[in-house]
């Protein structure tokens, strides 16, 4: 998602827009033509299916008999349980957060995208392995950290390696497959975790399938080319033209065409050159702009959404709810609303809008979850009346769907298209560290230590609420409207400096998302920015 994020953004935005009738036809039409391509993309996006699946499979282990007693947990959750619990989930996390980061430039960009895969592919199962064969707390968060160190690596060389390989129409769509990917995991761990529930290894056959899928995969990529891109920036043309033109059909024309717009791209890149760190924390523009980045990766997930993928079971058996329904509706819920948002919405309706309508039906049924749970709760049994838990579910789906339309993809999406091409990678780095970083540690710590203290299921759904509420104000003042716009129409809109041009900044958003615009950010530029370039 770093690196690869941008990538893919470079390549899909553009001033060009076709009708959406036209595109879906055209789009199959390119698939048929280009079979073997999105055979090889398709693929590569079950790498996807690592992230969801780690990241979800904990949500039910957390709940089952067997895991407990092994832990030597209580039945019912406590302060120390809640930490071991943000601890274990952190694991990953934190594994995760490192290797995003450094995967990009010391991995994916210097030794190719194959090699990248295979080995975070490897390291995915080998956590998975530890995992499954856990016999204490630090044997379990250990095997966690290496899983994650692996989901980081296939999370920037996956989606960097799809871009590369797929065609320039179908592209936008591949990449939502690794997306979609993700959500379906999430679906697949909480199924497997109901039937396995009971069981007593069923815990260690829910970590222990992460090493089955791993080595699977990994066969599978022993017969993946690497990227034509990746080739040509090694000097290796001639094998760049080769791969290139067995993804395009054999069409050799079409092939020499692309390889030399690969050609002009990579001596761009290089013309344009790369910031220092230093440049983007001085450089008004470049600290404005990711800044925002942070805050939008930030905001994604101290919003809600990982206490529902990872702590589900432990909210909804505070709650005194079970079944299949409840564990597996709300991710069902998640898969539908990325796929209605990533596929269909995005382009018609716009980022802002997705992002800001997103937020506030997020809030809505966070407060509205929150406050039932409250007022429903019996104090001397500890359980709520089933209407009132059917409401709760359903607001929980609701929230689900709702991130899934909007912030689940609309926040990668949204990163990669606003920052300049000089800070690009670093600045996509540093967004994606912040939430795999602190926003998921934060998140992770603090959930079950809500849910297990006087707050209960009910005040954890509303400070999540109010979360939502304080970013609903800073989507509306601080997200200008990127859709149909090219990049270098995009970083103008966040080329602000100072109180004044923050105050232009906000009154351009709320006039419908028009940004640093007009003829005051005109002015106000060409005085502040002299020759400044993107």
């Amino acid at each position: 998602k770093l690196d690869a994020a941008a990538k893919v953004s470079a390549m899909e935005v553009s001033p060009t827009h076709i009708k959406c009738e036209e595109k879906h036809n055209s789009n199959t039409a390119t698939v048929c033509a280009n079979a073997y391509a999105a055979c090889i993309a398709a693929f590569v996006a079950s790498t996807g299916f690592f992230h969801g699946y780690d990241n979800a499979v904990v949500n039910d282990v957390f709940t089952m008999p067997s895991f407990r007693n092994m832990i030597g947990w209580p039945e019912e959750d406590n302060a120390e349980v809640a930490f071991w619990e943000g601890f274990t989930v952190n694991g990953f996390n934190l594994g995760a957060a490192v290797a995003a980061v450094l995967a990009g430039h010391l991995l994916v960009d210097r030794h190719g995208r194959r090699p990248a895969l295979k080995l975070g592919t490897m390291l995915f199962a080998c956590g998975g392995g530890l995992q499954a064969s856990a016999m204490n707390q630090l044997m379990l968060i250990f095997g966690r950290l290496i899983a994650g160190v692996g989901v980081g690596i296939t999370s920037a060389a996956g989606p960097a390696f799809i871009s590369e390989v797929s065609p320039s129409q179908i592209r936008g769509m591949l990449v939502g497959v690794y997306q979609n990917n993700v959500c379906l995991a999430i679906v697949f761990a909480a199924l497997l975790n109901y039937f396995v529930h009971d069981l007593a290894f069923g815990w260690r056959i829910s970590l222990g399938l992460q090493v089955a899928l791993g080595c699977l995969v990994f066969v599978g990529l022993i017969f993946v080319c690497e990227t034509p891109r990746f080739l040509e920036s090694k000097g290796r043309s001639s094998e760049a033209l080769e791969v290139l033109t067995r993804l395009r059909a054999g069409n050799r024309d079409a092939a020499k065409q692309e390889l030399t717009e690969v050609q002009d791209e990579l001596a761009e890149e290089q013309q344009t050159g790369e910031a220092a760190w230093s440049e983007i924390f001085t450089t008004p523009f470049f600290r404005n702009v990711v800044l925002i980045g942070c805050l939008v990766q930030f905001f994604q997930i101290t919003t809600g959404i990982n206490a529902v993928v990872s702590f589900s079971g432990t909210l909804f058996k505070a709650l005194g709810i079970s079944g299949i329904g409840p564990s597996l509706v709300p991710f069902i819920a998640f898969t539908v609303g990325n796929g209605v948002g990533s596929f269909f919405l995005v382009d018609r309706a716009g980022r802002r809008v997705l992002l800001l309508y997103g937020m506030i039906t997020m809030c809505i049924t966070m407060l509205v979850g929150g406050a039932i749970a409250l007022l429903a709760h019996d104090p001397t049994t500890g359980e709520i009346q089933s209407a009132a838990g059917v409401v709760i579910v359903a607001m929980i789906v609701t929230y689900m769907f709702a991130f899934g339309i909007s912030w689940g993809f609309g926040a990668w999406l949204y990163i990669s298209e606003i920052m300049p091409l000089r800070v690009r990678g670093k600045a996509v780095g540093l967004c994606t560290a912040v939430n795999w970083g602190p926003a998921n540690v934060l998140s992770a710590f603090m959930t079950p230590q809500m849910i297990s203290s006087p707050m209960g299921p009910g005040g954890t759904l509303l400070f999540f609420g109010c979360v939502c509420l304080i970013v609903i104000p800073f989507a509306a003042t601080c997200l200008p409207e990127t859709k149909g716009k090219s990049l270098e129409e995009v970083v103008p809109l966040f080329r602000f400096s100072g109180w004044s041009g923050f105050r232009h900044f906000v009154k351009g958003n709320l006039k419908g998302g028009l940004g640093f615009t007009g003829e005051l950010s005109v002015d106000t530029c060409s005085t502040e920015t002299g020759s400044y370039e993107s």
